[in-house]
């Protein structure tokens, strides 16, 4: 069953969060995941988000996100995506 990635973030470094973005891409791909939409123009119409930003990606399955998410390759990527931006991540999808 699909599975989607979302991360909803406010950019603290822009050039990290770039060289982020540009690792964390190909390590996405393989395990499948692709970005569906990014966006900086969040509106809230009901409560409030401390986050403006916001990156969908769509994976194959519930497996394959926690895949990649727990993968070396992408938790080697962490540190530099906190220094980038202040970012929430969810999982949604059959678990």
């Amino acid at each position: 069953m699909t599975a989607y990635f979302v991360a909803q973030f406010t950019v603290k470094d822009p050039a990290t969060l770039s060289s982020y973005s540009q690792k964390a891409g190909p390590v996405i791909a393989s395990f499948g995941g692709e970005l569906l939409f990014k966006s900086t123009a969040g509106e809230a119409l009901e409560g409030s988000n401390p986050h403006k930003a916001i990156a969908v990606f769509r994976f194959p399955s519930h497996e394959a996100l926690r895949d990649c998410h727990a993968s070396d390759d992408y938790q080697a990527l962490i540190a530099e995506r906190k220094t980038g931006a202040d970012m929430i991540i969810t999982g949604y999808g059959a678990a």
